[in-house]
């Protein structure tokens, strides 16, 4: 905790002439600024200090966690939908279809993630929508490979092929049928993604590719704080990065929990 102590002015010259008009008075002297202005100094506590700027640190983590939230919910969100989409055709129609999304798949698995995020970034600019656009574009071979191996394993079930024969639509099939039915798996792997994102965006924020100031995220505070280990002080710059931890392990807690959750477990007699 860390304490700033201020001067604050109690009574001005605007304030003390509208006090002498309510009053009646029509002699207007002139006022000296040491004559009309009385100070005194007032203190304030914060519970995790100021940086160098002298702001809040709790009150930029606050705000900053909301960014970062934004952005990797953004970016979850774009990535399960170019995902499912490309991974549930790959899946249904196997062949050469299957093929050429796999092949695209494994470039976009094999490109670095970092050097990915900086190209996109440095050509449509650092803003919310480039930087969610360059994170969920880099994790969402990920969720493809999963959903391609899930529907493949799913169309071979009877009531895919019931609903086949009854003369059903690919597209019907796929929305209402095995979709929902991959549902289980493809939560835990947007629990998953949500940390990854998380993650990312506080990568690129730091090395100066996020969103910049004054909007404050996990990333560029932890690299404001970063100055303050050479100044002494340690534990004061370690705070964005153990807050950053926690909420990375808080979405892998929940992975983990909703991975036990919708595990179909057979009980043996």
């Amino acid at each position: 905790m860390s304490k700033a102590c201020f001067k604050s002015s109690e009574d001005t010259i605007v304030t003390r002439t509208i006090k002498e008009r309510i009053n009646g008075s029509n002699d207007f002297q002139k006022l000296t600024l040491a004559d009309s202005t009385d100070t005194q100094v007032k203190c304030r506590y914060y519970m995790l200090g100021t940086d160098r700027y002298g702001r809040d640190l709790l009150s930029r983590l606050i705000i900053g966690i909301r960014y970062t939230l934004l952005v990797a919910l953004l970016s979850v969100i774009f990535a399960m939908t170019i995902g499912v989409f490309f991974g549930a055709i790959a899946g249904y129609y196997g062949g050469k279809t299957d093929k050429i999304i796999s092949f695209i798949i494994g470039i976009f698995w094999a490109l670095p993630t970092i050097l990915l995020a900086f190209v996109i970034l440095m050509t449509f600019g650092r803003n919310i929508s480039s930087l969610f656009l360059s994170i969920g574009i880099t994790i969402w071979a990920d969720i493809a490979r999963l959903v391609r191996g899930l529907v493949i394993s799913i169309k071979q079930q009877y009531f895919v092929q019931a609903s086949r024969a009854m003369g059903y639509s690919d597209h019907r099939i796929i929305v209402s049928q095995i979709l929902p039915n991959i549902g289980g798996p493809l939560l835990v792997q947007c629990s998953s993604n949500f940390a990854m994102a998380v993650l990312l965006e506080s990568g690129l924020s730091f090395m100066g590719l996020g969103l910049q100031a004054p909007i404050p995220t996990l990333g560029n505070i932890l690299q404001d704080q970063y100055t303050q280990a050479f100044n002494g002080q340690i534990l004061q710059s370690l705070i964005p990065a153990i807050v950053l931890v926690l909420l990375i392990l808080s979405f892998q807690i929940i992975a983990n929990h909703l991975r036990d959750k919708l595990d179909v477990k057979l009980i043996k007699k």
